[in-house]
């Protein structure tokens, strides 16, 4: 088995050549499930402020992360970003869904964009949040939907 970002027969690594490629629209979506303590879960529903405060926070972080992409996983390209949405669900009375949907008009993908702008939003709400209880769990992270290249998802 070789991987793209692997050459002859898996002994060098290299980024994907992608010039040849045509520019398409293209969109990601990616989602996060962080599970907290159902305690936190009724302060959050119940504090409007701090949960707009945690939110604003997490989306920044998440933004700025999904730009950067490439200075943070290696053999990525630098995707020039032209929309980026972060949302915040409350779910199920112990869990906060985080969704990422990133788009461009480019020759690659998104994915990586859109994991990584939820997983830095997930990581950021764990951080705000861990000084009231430290049991929070981040979970669930994937792709949902993926369309635009070769090869589309949900």
């Amino acid at each position: 088995m070789t991987l793209t970002h692997f050459k002859k027969k898996n002994q060098t690594i290299e980024m994907v050549d992608i010039s040849k490629k045509k520019k398409t629209a293209r969109i990601a979506v990616a989602e996060s499930l962080i599970k907290i303590d159902k305690g936190l879960y009724q302060v959050l529903l119940n504090d409007q402020n701090l949960f707009s405060n945690l939110c604003a926070t997490a989306k920044i972080a998440g933004v700025l992360a999904a730009k950067n992409t490439s200075l943070q996983i290696p053999l990525t390209h630098q995707v020039p970003i032209d929309h980026i949405t972060i949302e915040f669900k409350f779910l199920d009375n112990e869990f906060l869904k985080i969704i990422s949907s990133v788009k461009s008009k480019y020759t690659t993908g998104l994915e990586i964009e859109a994991l990584t702008a939820v997983s830095t939003s997930s990581i950021t709400v764990f951080d705000m949040l861990k000084s009231y209880k430290k049991e929070i769990i981040i979970q669930n992270i994937q792709i949902i939907k993926k369309r635009g290249g070769k090869n589309n998802i949900g």
